[in-house]
């Protein structure tokens, strides 16, 4: 979950000659000290990253004394109504081909289907999406993004099918990334910033004779009727009719190319045109909105900065107050660069909160205490602030009996306590459900959960901004997202299933490969029984998911008893727990579970707790602590020191450090056009 180095334009960070260290303030005698020739220490920028206008300060020994050297433009679209159509461009119709671009992402976007069996991809450039199967409104092909990483799909010529591929590497929000994806006849490769992201074979023939529509920001059926929508700015898309080689990619991408052999379109998309003529052929795109800005991809001028060397790493344990962060340099052209490094404290002021509700059905019949699910749900709103609560999954069996709308009600009610707007949360405190064997009518029976969909379905939590989506037509698998400082959560719930399709744990595993820097948590109603041991269900969700890097929990209930386990795949830890107090007298008392996340000591303390009865549960099965992985967690960095001009051994002394404490540190590196942002690295103070 380490975030990737980024190569990128990002506004220039210029220095004030300001000393700053560690302390409460952004000015303190206990100073960030350049060692490097050059440098100046610079003040806090207290973001979550780089930020800052483009200066001109720095003086004239300055790497970037005018700030950026870029004159490139592209287009932003909003995500909404805009987009780029080509029509039906038969040019562009192909089955071996190349499509490339500049991206930059503000948002997520919208997303459109490729057809049955496709993908759901946020298009950035294509030919077409899902219509039919079997003829020429077929998918020629479709490039975007399928979560946080890429995604492409063709449909064949021989029946219709699908033949997606998806990527590995998240791409980040606000920063600009080459992306490509190329097909050669028989394997799909995906590539970000010039390296090959990922490769599938799919040994078949795309509909090039396909009359849907070529689009830019949107994907476009036969009609040319738009679908999904891309948020954020595009700059300079490429279409070449075949595969373009590894090396051939890496070497153009900071290229603007006007025409070249097998380029068979390529929109610039620069505001000089006023528009987005085709350079090489005759589909000049129509924009549908769309604002032209400047500066845009960094093309023209050469590549960006290397960076290896980064101290100190991995936990390590530094001496006294202070610390000195270094990395090495090398710019492909010789030129200097700036470098700014940014520091936080992560400590308790960063913790925070999920709660886990076990099965709530004995909370909900007639002759029930309702008022145990009423006091849960009111608590976690009235402990929001105290606790630092960001979330909420529920176990399932938020019922007894399916059928029974009474029963219904009573969740309603407890539930909606939960949506009401508080702070931040605009939509509510974000929550995820997953309907248990009580919740299905009859009980056990797959799919039979028509009550809990038209209580819980998709209706309920569409326009939800932490609503990730759902599989097939209902809401009986789905996935929802928290955020806590920085650190996304991806939260999959799916039915009780004993015997779960290979179809819904495939679009699982899916969801949590889509967020590779998501903490990963699977929630559904049974896997573990009393003594820890997989049933068949968990069983197979976890041969499932024990290889996917950013799976760190699993939760259910079912089973009255508490239990956990802990399973360990070639590195990949999974901790699995049990929690379900129904056996126990008054249906369970009302009993949760607090799960308290550390970033600054990656782990989570479980703990049992009822507010009817304001009461803890202490035993080693309800109060424990277990090891995860928090990095990228925290409050905002602070920029504690530039250098500029910088080259070669970098290194700059961060003082007024505490001892005892954990810092996170990460650098920016620009040589005025480019950007590298190192991954978050982190290192301990001794006590």
């Amino acid at each position: 979950m380490t975030r990737f180095v980024r190569f990128s334009f990002l506004p220039l960070l210029l220095s004030s000659a300001v000393t700053v260290g560690c302390g409460d303030s952004t000015t303190d005698d206990a100073g960030a000290g350049s060692q490097q020739g050059g440098g100046n220490t610079g003040g806090g920028d207290n973001g979550g990253g780089p930020s800052g206008g483009n200066g001109a300060g720095g003086g004239d020994d300055s790497a970037c004394p005018s700030g950026s050297t870029l004159e490139t433009s592209g287009v932003e679209l909003n995500g909404t109504d805009e987009y780029i159509s080509m029509g039906a461009a038969p040019e562009l119709g192909l089955e071996q081909f190349t499509v490339e671009a500049w991206v930059r992402r503000d948002d997520i976007g919208q997303p459109a289907g490729t057809g049955v069996g496709g993908l759901q991809l946020v298009p950035i450039a294509g030919k077409g999406r899902g219509e039919d199967d079997g003829s020429n409104v077929d998918c020629n092909y479709a490039f975007g993004f399928f979560g946080d990483v890429l995604g492409a799909d063709f449909e064949d010529m021989a029946s219709g099918a699908n033949h997606p591929i998806t990527g590995t590497k998240a791409i980040p929000i606000g920063s600009w990334h080459h992306v490509a994806a190329s097909y050669d006849g028989t394997t799909w490769r995906l590539y970000v910033d010039g390296e090959l992201d990922a490769s599938s074979a799919a040994n078949a023939t795309p509909r090039g004779d396909s009359i849907q529509h070529f689009g830019i920001g949107a994907a476009f059926d036969s009609a040319g009727t738009p679908a999904g929508r891309f948020n954020g700015a595009i700059d300079e898309v490429r279409v070449w009719d075949r595969a373009r080689t590894d090396a051939e990619i890496a070497d153009a991408m900071y290229d603007s190319i006007a025409t070249a052999p097998n380029l068979v379109g390529r929109w610039a998309l620069d505001e000089a045109d006023a528009g987005a003529p085709d350079s090489v052929g005759t589909n000049p795109g129509t924009m549908t909105g769309g604002l032209f800005i400047h500066p845009a991809a960094p093309l023209d001028k050469g590549a960006p900065p290397e960076v290896s060397g980064a101290a100190p790493v991995d936990d390590v344990t530094v001496d006294g107050t202070s610390a000195e962060l270094s990395i090495d340099v090398t710019d492909p052209e010789n030129a200097d660069s700036v470098v700014s490094f940014h520091v936080r404290e992560i400590g308790e002021g960063n913790d925070f909160t999920l709660i886990v509700l076990p099965d709530t059905q004995y909370y909900t019949r007639v002759d029930d205490n309702h008022d145990f699910f009423y006091d849960q749900t009111q608590w976690i709103m009235d402990n929001k602030e105290a606790y630092n609560i960001v979330g909420v999954i529920h176990n399932g069996d938020i019922v007894d009996n399916g059928n029974i709308d009474s029963q219904w009600t009573v969740a309603n009610q407890a539930m909606s306590t939960l949506e009401d707007p508080i702070g931040t949360f605009l939509d509510g405190m974000p929550y995820g459900v997953c309907a248990g064997n009580h919740d299905q009518s009859p009980n056990s029976a797959t799919n039979s959960t028509e009550k809990f969909n038209i209580h819980f379905g998709v209706d309920r939590f569409t326009g939800r901004t932490y609503y990730g989506g759902h599989y097939a037509d209902d809401n009986d698998e789905n996935w929802v997202t928290f955020s806590a400082g920085g650190l996304d959560f991806v939260v999959v719930n799916l039915q009780y299933d004993t015997t779960p399709d290979a179809a819904v744990l495939e679009w699982a595993r899916s969801i949590f490969l889509a967020h590779p820097e998501a903490f990963g948590i699977l929630n559904t109603h049974y896997i573990l029984g009393g003594g820890g041991n997989f049933g068949d269900q968990g069983a197979a969700i976890y041969e499932a998911l024990k290889d996917v890097d950013n799976v760190q929990l699993m939760t259910c209930g079912h089973v009255a008893a508490e239990s956990r386990r802990t399973d360990d795949f070639e590195g990949n830890v999974i901790h699995s727990m049990l929690a379900d107090y129904q056996g126990r007298p008054d249906g369970g008392g009302g009993f949760l579970r607090i799960w308290e996340f550390s970033p600054a000591n990656d782990e989570i303390t479980v703990r049992s707790y009822s507010p009817t009865y304001d009461e803890w549960e202490t035993d080693d099965n309800s109060e424990f602590t277990l090891p995860v992985e928090l990095i990228g967690s925290g409050g905002d960095f602070a920029e504690k020191a530039v250098v500029d001009p910088a080259a070669g051994h970098v290194t700059a002394t961060v003082d007024g450090l505490t001892a005892g404490r954990t810092y996170e540190w990460y650098a920016t590196i620009t040589d005025c056009a480019h950007t590298v942002e190192t991954p978050i690295y982190r290192f301990k103070t001794a006590p």
